[in-house]
Parts: C-alpha cells; sequence; structure tokens
C-alpha cells in the first residue's frame, strides 16, 4: 500500500496533468479558430471592396482612359488602405498604386491569371519575412458585370480585365496575438484555480485514506476502540463505515468468545462447586459407615441424608443434561393441542403433595376464551414445575400462591406468583443464567441446582415464547411465560428477560 503522502502527491501531479493537457488542447483549438475567424471575416470585407471597386472601374477599362483610371484606383487605394493592381485581359498593369512594400506581396502563378481571366476569383494569403497580406483578384466584364463572388465560369460576359488588392493583415495578426496573450493569461489563471481545487480534491481523498490506515494499523495491534470520522455519501464514505461495521463486528466477536471463555470457566467452576458439597457429604458419611463409626440408632438418620445428597445429584446431573440438549438444539418437542386450561389442572395435581407439607394455598385463576396452545406436554409440566416449586420454596407457610393463565394476544399468558421477600431491580436482568442465585434474599439453602430458571428460558423459547418476571422487594414475585397458538408477535421488552 503506498504511504498516504505519496498518494496525496501522485493524484496532486495527475490531476494537475490532466488539467494543463486539457487546457493545451482547448487553447490549440481557439487559436486556430479565432485565426480562421478573423481571416474569414477579413475575406468577406475584402471581396465587398472588389466588387465595389469593379463596378467603379468598369467605364473607365471600356473607354481606355488610363489617367482617370489611375486616378480612380489611386483614390480606392487610398480609400480602402490598400494595395491595388488593374490588368488588362493579357495581364498587363495598367494602373496600380498603393505601398510599394505591398508589391512584394503579390505572388500570382501564371495557371492563376488565366483562371481569374476565364471569369473566376481568387483568394489566398501571401506570407514573407516582411509581409503578411490577403490577396483577392476578380475579373471585369464587358458588359458591367461584377466580379463577385457568385460569378461562376459558366458566363457568357467577356473579360477585360482583372482587379487585384493585396490588403495588409498587420492589423489582424495583431489582434489575433492580443488575444492569445489573454487566453494565456486565462490558462495560467485557470492552472492556478486547477492546482488549488487539485490540492483540495487530493487532500479530501487522501486524507481519509490515511485515517483508514491509521485505523486499520491500531486494529492491527488489537485496539478496536478507533474509528474512522469521516463522513460523506460517495464511494470513500461507504468504505469508512464499511470498515467501522467490521472494526464493530471483529470487536463484537472478540468480545463474545471471551465471554464465552468465562462462561465455560465459571460453568466448570460452577458445576464444581454444585457437585462438591453433595460428594463431600456422602463421602464422609460413607467413610463413617465403612470404619463402623455410627451407631446404629443413628444409622437410619444418616442414610436418609446420604439419600437425599444422592438425590441431589441426581438432579444436577438430570438438569445438566436437559440443560445441554436445549442449548445445543438438540432437543425434539413432541407437540400436541392442549387446551390450557385443562393442561394447567393436569400439570398442578403433581404439586398437591408439596403444598400440604408446608400448608401452602394454591388460588387457580383461569380466563375465558383461551386460545389452544400447540406444546410439548412433558416439556410444558417442567416448566410449570420449576416455577411452582420455587414459589412454594420461597413463600412462608401458610400463605398462599397464585397461578393465572389468560389470553394475551395470539397467544397464552402463564403466572405464578408467591408471597416471598422479593428480588432486587438490579438482580433481575440475570436470574435466568444458570448456575445464578440471588444471594441471602432467595437462598435456597443448597436443595436447589440454580439450573432451574434457565431450562424454563429455554423450553419456552423453544416453543416460540418468551418469559418475563416482575417483583418488589418485600412483595414477592410473579413469574410468566407466554405460549403462541400460531406465529407469536414480537418479543414485550420487560426486566429480567
Amino acid at each position: 500500500m503506498l504511504p498516504p503522502k505519496r498518494m496525496f502527491t501522485r493524484l496532486m501531479f495527475s490531476y494537475l496533468l490532466v488539467t494543463l493537457a486539457i487546457l493545451g488542447v482547448i487553447s490549440i483549438i481557439f487559436i486556430n479558430l479565432m485565426q480562421k475567424y478573423f481571416f474569414s471575416v477579413e475575406g468577406w470585407q475584402l471581396a465587398g471592396r472588389v466588387e465595389r471597386a469593379v463596378s467603379l472601374l468598369h467605364e473607365p477599362m471600356l473607354s481606355g482612359d488610363l489617367e482617370a483610371l489611375t486616378q480612380l484606383a489611386e483614390t480606392l487605394a487610398f480609400s480602402y488602405d490598400v494595395c491595388l493592381w488593374v490588368t488588362d485581359r493579357e495581364g498587363a498593369v495598367l494602373a496600380e498604386s498603393g505601398d510599394k512594400r505591398d508589391r512584394l506581396g503579390l505572388r500570382v502563378e501564371e495557371f492563376e491569371i488565366g483562371h481569374v481571366l476565364d471569369g473566376n476569383t481568387i483568394t489566398k494569403q501571401i506570407v514573407g519575412p516582411d509581409y503578411n497580406s490577403l490577396l483577392y483578384i476578380a475579373p471585369i466584364f464587358e458588359d458591367g458585370e461584377r466580379g463577385s463572388r457568385e460569378q461562376t465560369p459558366a458566363s457568357s460576359s467577356k473579360v477585360i480585365g482583372a482587379l487585384a488588392i493585396s490588403s495588409p493583415l498587420g492589423p489582424i495578426s495583431g489582434t489575433i496575438a492580443g488575444v492569445t496573450r489573454l487566453g494565456l493569461y486565462a490558462a495560467i489563471g485557470a492552472a492556478v484555480l486547477a492546482a488549488g481545487l487539485g490540492f483540495t480534491l487530493s487532500r479530501n481523498i487522501a486524507h481519509p485514506l490515511e485515517e483508514m490506515s491509521q485505523v486499520a494499523l491500531e486494529l492491527s495491534r488489537g485496539n478496536f476502540e478507533n474509528r474512522v470520522r469521516y463522513r460523506s455519501r460517495d464511494e470513500l464514505g461507504q468504505l469508512a463505515q464499511t470498515l467501522n461495521f467490521a472494526i464493530a463486528k471483529v470487536a463484537e466477536t472478540i468480545e463474545n468468545e471471551r465471554r464465552l471463555v468465562k462462561q465455560q470457566r465459571d460453568f466448570v467452576s460452577d458445576i464444581s462447586h454444585e457437585f462438591r458439597a453433595p460428594l463431600t457429604s456422602l463421602r464422609g458419611f460413607l467413610e463413617l459407615f465403612r470404619e463402623g463409626k455410627i451407631k446404629k440408632r443413628d444409622q437410619a438418620k444418616y442414610l436418609d441424608i446420604i439419600y437425599h445428597d444422592a438425590m441431589q445429584l441426581s438432579r444436577l446431573v438430570q438438569d445438566l443434561l436437559d440443560l445441554a440438549s436445549l442449548e445445543s438444539g438438540q432437543l425434539v418437542l413432541s407437540k400436541t393441542e392442549h387446551e390450557p386450561g385443562e393442561l394447567l389442572r393436569l400439570s398442578l395435581q403433581h404439586l398437591e403433595l408439596k403444598l400440604a407439607e408446608k400448608e401452602i394455598n394454591l388460588d387457580l385463576s383461569i380466563a375465558e376464551d383461551l386460545p389452544v396452545i400447540a406444546v410439548d406436554e412433558g416439556r410444558f409440566r417442567q416448566v410449570l414445575h420449576n416455577l411452582a416449586e420455587n414459589a412454594i420454596h420461597f413463600s412462608p407457610p401458610r400463605e398462599t400462591i397464585t397461578v393465572r393463565v389468560e389470553r394475551r394476544g395470539q397467544g397464552a399468558l402463564f403466572m405464578v406468583s408467591d408471597c416471598g421477600a422479593g428480588i432486587p431491580a438490579e438482580e433481575l436482568p440475570y436470574i435466568w443464567n444458570r448456575f445464578y442465585k440471588v444471594d441471602k434474599v432467595r437462598t435456597r439453602g443448597g436443595t436447589g441446582t440454580g439450573l432451574g430458571l434457565a431450562i424454563v428460558r429455554q423450553i419456552v423459547e423453544l416453543h416460540g415464547g418468551w418469559v418475563a418476571v416482575e417483583s418488589n422487594l418485600g412483595g414477592g414475585s410473579t413469574f410468566s411465560f407466554w405460549l403462541p397458538s400460531g406465529t407469536p408477535p414480537p418479543p414485550r421488552k420487560i426486566a429480567g428477560v
């Protein structure tokens, strides 16, 4: 890649060369057209003078009055400020007038004289070291017809002579030179203006490229904070936006990878922690049994502890297997259509024993006109049990938990409310993460795996629904999940989702 300054220099000189080349071509074309124009104008004027002079010289030519012809020629030469010659049919000069130096401009070939005496006109520019003139030769006819430009060789009138007028082109050359100088000054001014514009344009192109190069260099060093500040609707602006978007995506990908590595590390740490407590308990009591240090009257109590630790490990392993299947997308749902109210009643029957153990009352509310939902019955029961068991566990004895279902959009919204201590607002966004427990407020005393809510969220989202939570400290919590009957609406923005 070229250095930015070198790119700027190349752009600058390329722009100047192109501009100067265009100005040069335009100047050459302009000068040529200007010369042709001035010479054409002078030729038309000279042709008009010749026509008027021929009409005046016709009578002296017919009468043969050389004195009158000479005086008239001098008068015309003075009036027109030209050099004038009058010849007879044989080409002999009958009268001449004007500056003698202009005679050097008379360069008429023999075939040209014959061409004029045949009734034609001749116009040509004669250039020499000391002169530059325009020569016009026209025939003089016997019947008095003018030697006009419209005269053709087919005319039957007899030619009795010819008139030649030589007009100096010095004034025209001076005019052309003056206009050329003005054009040159204009070209120099245009070149200076082009240099300024070229500098500005080249800088506008090279500067964002230099900025992009610097940002790319910082990116290669691992700095993803810098962005290209150039903003425009042109291709460079689009390139800058694309580069910024690519940097953002790379930074996001790296951040996600770091977060994933941290989650994996935390996951291993959390699993180790969850397994350590029951395994330590199991190992300790089994060693006591092995060494015979537990009395017979205490064996039933310690066996019950061992049984509960084993069940805790079993639930933890099953929850891990369920969560792994859900997160990997390998879990296949077996959906069937159900009426939400009836499905809710059947699922809650299995919780009667736990409700009775803690003397918790259940308030079940089922709305009318509920839509039919298609769900995996076993997974639905798993979701409801996780939420209801949490509500039972965190509600004080002899309190009431509420389970409701109502129509919400194109689906059914299920809500489980408890009478617990509530959850701090700052904890709500994290409660759906695996192994997350709200310290001090919702501690489960070592009986939970910390995976229940994570599994709930995965199962509900696999059904095309969403989960939400609302909680107030000291006022209990309400966990809800929505399941669609058809195509689900866009997810709601609810705290904790």
